[in-house]
């Protein structure tokens, strides 16, 4: 080979080379250019590790009973009527449902909703600071934040999220008269928030009225124009009063939709009494004897109310259990324990110990160093949240899905007032260094979360319940083993499922403390449960008490009081906790002589039978 033909060789082999070379760096050019991909590309990154890496899965029970119902597995076809959710966007899942049956896209849509608000709060980070300290904030937000909402996912938890990072947009495009597609777009993710849980809305509030009141103080100290002012104040106020307005009319919309089928309005109010029944505090019966005793509850009908056993409408109806709450909510108004014992509750529930509440301090601190000149601003932040955690500890209604969103709140609230550090004087190549090195170690202390417990591959039938109940039973409560257990590559069944599979002429009626949170994770939250499910077997009573379609099941297998028909032939009972209960409350009021045996222990489910006499 000549010395010709060996340099035109290697000018086409450094051709070939560089081509690729060039495309990697064009590609990488493209991508550091352009703030949005960046946003996208950093969650894109995160969610691809949770997908390979994490098991997820409901944090609690709501969550997979509205997906059943969304996916039709209580009638002929979906169902919009989720209960907690709106109407309206049951209503927009139903075709998709219809089309692509077998997904559970209730599951999905909040993978969906996580995900686009977690790219709007990094672009808009990335608009706000300079490059690295978004980097940082938005991998802060990932791991400390959308990492939990991802692995246990819980609605009221998207909800917050969807109306902060939603709000955000919008406000920011109102304030500073940007692309107005963001209106569009912050202003939609809002809604959807607010649909998928609206009370919620009243808890981002707070945070969102300081943002609000702030921005409107800056414009009135920044413009010396007042036709300025007052039509960019106008436009600020118009837009916020169309997104409140159609954030209210739609739940408006909701309940009138619910209200226009009575089966469905009853369930409603009696689910609004129930839940003022079971989530208040149990001071015992005593407490409220007098006045229970006026109506007729015995302390027996006191406990199957607060142990969910009101499973007769007969003797539980919607006048009584209204009465009950009303009681119960009387009593609890006049109980007063002192703030020591407020701080004594905080202290023993160990809030500062969340990663949530942590993460807030880490950027509490950050912000000294990086947002000198407006980290003051998080602290008054922090301060709307902790009148938050103290109005729920004095209303007894503590539950981590509450606090998180509290404390989401103010971690959102407070990186809305990072900017950008314009002073000359700053090294800008140590501030760099210094945010990179966080970066790396923050990665590697919560990269933990991607190593999944491979404890699961050992568990029995048997075991299963156990496996699951001493982990995820307190669902209520922050548990930071939750995060890396496996449940959904447990490829061991429960043998409850198959007794009730092998026994198709049996009906089981399962108690709902017994089974409600630990059997929904015999199911994966990707997939809606086949139809024929639950043919032979309910929960005796829960939030779905009285749900038409649930009623009509028990009406067409001739159980419509299912209290009453435990008695009956070929009627069975799985619980663990609570048969005393259920058997003096026969003896109670229908069967003197009535009595119960043990039949049968299957993994760690006890089933029973219930005799007239």
């Amino acid at each position: 080979m000549g010395d010709s033909e060996i340099h035109v060789g290697y000018k086409m082999k450094g051709k070939i080379m560089g081509f690729p070379g060039r495309m990697i760096q064009k590609f990488k050019t493209v991508i550091s250019n352009s703030k949005f991909l960046l946003a996208v590309m950093i969650n894109v990154f995160f969610l691809l590790l949770v997908l390979l890496f994490c098991d997820m899965k409901y944090e609690v029970s709501d969550d997979f009973i509205m997906s059943t119902i969304m996916s039709g597995v209580y009638g002929e076809c979906p169902n919009p009527h989720m209960i907690f959710v709106n109407i309206v966007l049951g209503y927009f899942l139903m075709p998709i449902y219809k089309v692509f049956p077998g997904i559970s896209w209730y599951f999905v849509l909040q993978i969906i909703i996580i995900f686009l608000s977690s790219i709007v709060v990094s672009f808009i980070l990335l608009e706000k600071v300079e490059k690295v300290k978004a980097a940082l904030l938005s991998i802060m937000l990932i791991l400390f934040f959308v990492n939990d909402m991802y692995i246990l996912m819980q609605f009221t938890k998207t909800a917050m999220f969807a109306i902060m990072s939603g709000s955000w947009l919008f406000l920011d495009t109102l304030f500073y008269g940007k692309n107005r597609w963001r209106i569009l777009i912050g202003g939609g993710l809002c809604i959807v928030g607010t649909m998928i849980r609206f009370y919620v809305i009243y808890l981002a509030g707070g945070f969102l009225i300081f943002i609000i009141g702030y921005e409107v103080i800056r414009m009135i100290r920044t413009h010396s124009d007042r036709r300025i002012l007052k039509k960019k104040l106008e436009k600020v106020v118009i837009g916020g009063c169309i997104l409140v307005g159609v954030s209210f009319g739609l739940n408006e919309l909701d309940q009138y939709l619910y209200e226009q089928e009575e089966s469905y309005a009853f369930f409603r109010q009696y689910g609004k009494a129930r839940g003022e029944i079971v989530d208040h505090t149990d001071h015992g019966y005593e407490a409220y004897a007098e006045e229970l005793g006026k109506i007729g509850i015995s302390e027996n009908d006191y406990y199957m109310m607060k142990k969910w056993g009101f499973a007769d409408n007969d003797f539980f109806t919607l006048e009584r259990m209204q009465q009950t709450a009303d009681i119960i909510k009387s009593y609890n108004r006049k109980q007063w324990s002192g703030w020591e014992a407020i701080i004594e509750k905080i202290q023993e529930r160990k809030i500062t110990n969340y990663p949530v509440f942590m993460a807030n301090m880490i950027l509490l601190l950050l912000g000294v160093f990086l947002n000198y000149e407006k980290w003051w601003i998080s602290i008054a932040v922090n301060g709307i949240g902790w009148f938050y955690i103290l109005y729920f500890f004095i209303r007894d209604r503590t539950v981590y899905r509450t606090e998180f969103a509290v404390f989401l709140g103010v971690f959102l609230c407070s990186m809305y007032f990072w900017i950008e550090v314009k002073e000359k004087n700053i090294d800008y190549t140590e501030i760099k260094n210094k945010c990179g090195v966080l970066i790396i170690v923050l990665c590697i202390v919560k990269g933990s979360i991607y190593l999944p417990d491979r404890t699961y591959m050992n568990v029995t039938p048997y075991e299963k319940k156990s496996y699951v109940e001493n982990i995820f039973f307190e669902s209520w409560n922050y548990d930071a083993r939750k995060y890396r257990k496996v449940i959904n590559k447990i490829e061991c069944k429960s043998g409850l499922l198959d007794e009730f599979y092998s026994n198709s002429e049996k009906f089981y009626f399962l108690d709902f403390n017994t089974t409600i949170q630990t059997l929904y994770y015999e199911w994966s939250p990707w997939e809606t449960i086949e139809s024929e499910e639950y043919q032979n077997y309910y929960y005796l009573s829960g939030i779905t008490t009285n749900f038409p379609e649930v009623v009509n099941k028990f009406e067409s297998e001739r159980l419509s009081n299912p209290l009453k028909a435990l008695v009956k032939e070929q009627v069975y009972v799985v619980d663990n906790y609570n048969v005393d209960l259920k058997l003096n409350y026969l003896k109670e009021h229908y069967f003197p002589n009535a009595r119960v045996e043990l039949i049968k222990e299957i993994d760690g489910y006890q089933i029973w039978k219930f005799y007239e006499k």
